[in-house]
């Protein structure tokens, strides 16, 4: 991963993003882990890289949100990725269409991008929403202890969720915190 990660997600519709909060607060007040919120937007990520070239990206992130029209995605239960980044996510079910707009997606940001994330290229693209993750750049620990904690606590809850897909956002790390700076409604029919 780039040492700073700025990207291009969807921000998740409000009732989705309250309960992805809701999820990463008691992550937090049950096991004490606040990783997550280096980007506390809910979201889920179809490009990251280490800069963009900002105004021809938006340009075409404009395009490409007048073509797309708004859509709903689908979530499958809680997962894990292992090190060196460890992260337990709900799954997002990659259906045909996503795969699709993810291809075009990524095509379109790597023609602005320096240092792009290669585990977001089509072919290795798991599209996800993180729950909580450790990052050893920035020393946050996530165990294989916490992990297991993590599973045990989110085995019990029930994940198969219908989230609104409605916007594309363009989010620049400052180096502390991960932020949209432009978001952009899908508008196609």
């Amino acid at each position: 991963m780039p040492a700073s990660a700025h990207g291009v997600v969807s921000l998740l519709d409000p009732p989705t993003s309250d309960r992805v909060v809701s999820a990463w607060r008691g992550i937090e007040h049950r096991l004490g882990l606040k990783g997550i919120f280096v980007m506390p937007y809910p979201h889920f990520t179809y490009h990251v890289a280490g800069e963009y070239d900002r105004a021809p990206l938006e340009a075409a992130l404009d395009r490409l949100s007048r073509e797309t029209a708004p859509f709903e995605a689908r979530t499958s239960g809680v997962a894990t990725f292992g090190p060196p980044w460890p992260t337990v996510y709900l799954a997002v079910e990659r259906t045909p269409a996503l795969r699709e707009l993810h291809a075009r997606t990524w095509k379109l940001c790597s023609e602005h991008a320096r240092d792009p994330a290669r585990y977001y290229e089509p072919d290795r693209w798991i599209p996800h929403i993180s729950l909580a993750y450790g990052d050893e750049r920035k020393g946050i620990p996530l165990s294989d202890d916490d992990v297991g904690r993590l599973l045990a606590l989110l085995g019990r809850g029930e994940f198969p969720w219908n989230v609104k897909v409605d916007n594309f956002a363009l989010v620049v790390d400052d180096g502390n915190v991960q932020a949209p700076v432009r978001t952009f409604p899908l508008r196609g029919a």
